[in-house]
């Protein structure tokens, strides 16, 4: 009868310890993953207020948000994408991609409700895969930021900034307008406008590809939107790598430094 129970034991004794063995095993995949999600989405914030700015793309286009922490919590945040020419946000009136539009106010609102990038789906709304890759390297940014308390200081006062070339040259006459917001320059327009009638451009045409052919001058333009969008100024810029239309290139970085000088 003893052995029957020794036996019965011993049975006992092993089945408590292959569960025990199981549980070991399995416990530490859930603890680390746990860890992993807490790493990413948890961070110690501190207050104050942070922004990003991406480099402006090959489309002309661009990232920009804002996040806002108080007593170490997320208490405001705002993502958008802006136009490189105009310095105007996307909208239904200046972009025609209607889901992109719509994935940016979905995740806006997801994040300002979750305030988790972890917590966000980003297949809530089809589309815009581009937009929603984004999304996530900004906001990871800004995490980071504030986890480091690096503050964002703005650099000029929000506004539109104009300036105009002293004389025209050779029938045209340059302007150029800054777009600050947040501050930081969002919007360069530098234009070129005819100030008298010439072959194929009435006063007042805006040089273009359609009356100018000289293409590599509009190549420079939009390279030097991109150096001064990116550096947020017109000082210290590399302008090296771009080559041809040397009067358009210095005209254009004065004008831009000129409009600037009323942001300070």
């Amino acid at each position: 009868m003893k052995r029957k129970f020794l036996s019965l034991g011993l049975v006992l004794v092993l089945m408590a310890a292959v569960f025990t063995g199981c549980a070991k095993k399995e416990a530490p995949v859930n603890e680390n993953d746990s860890a992993e999600t807490s790493a990413e989405t948890s961070k110690d914030l501190k207050d104050g207020s942070y922004l990003v700015k991406m480099p402006v793309s090959d489309h002309g286009n661009y990232p920009m948000a804002t996040l806002e922490v108080k007593d170490g919590q997320v208490a405001g945040f705002s993502y958008n994408e802006y136009l490189a020419d105009s310095g105007e946000e996307k909208n239904e009136s200046n972009y025609k991609y209607p889901e992109g539009l719509a994935v940016i106010k979905d995740l806006n609102e997801q994040f300002n409700e979750k305030k988790d990038l972890s917590q966000v789906d980003f297949d809530a709304v089809s589309g815009a895969t581009h937009t929603k890759e984004s999304f996530k390297e900004v906001v990871a940014a800004l995490i980071d930021k504030a986890a480091k308390g690096e503050e964002y200081t703005p650099a000029f006062k929000d506004g539109e900034y104009e300036a105009k070339a002293a004389e025209a040259s050779h029938g045209w006459l340059a302007q150029a307008k800054v777009v600050v917001k947040e501050g930081q320059i969002v919007g360069v327009d530098y234009a070129e406008i005819a100030v008298e009638d010439m072959d194929g451009v009435k006063t007042g045409d805006r040089k273009s590809a359609e009356n100018y052919t000289y293409e590599e001058s509009f190549n420079v333009i939009n390279a030097v939107q991109k150096l001064v969008i990116d550096n947020n100024g017109s000082e210290s810029l590399s302008l090296d790598g771009i080559t041809g239309a040397t009067n358009t290139r210095t005209t254009m970085v004065d004008l831009v430094s000129q409009a600037l000088n009323t942001a300070k």
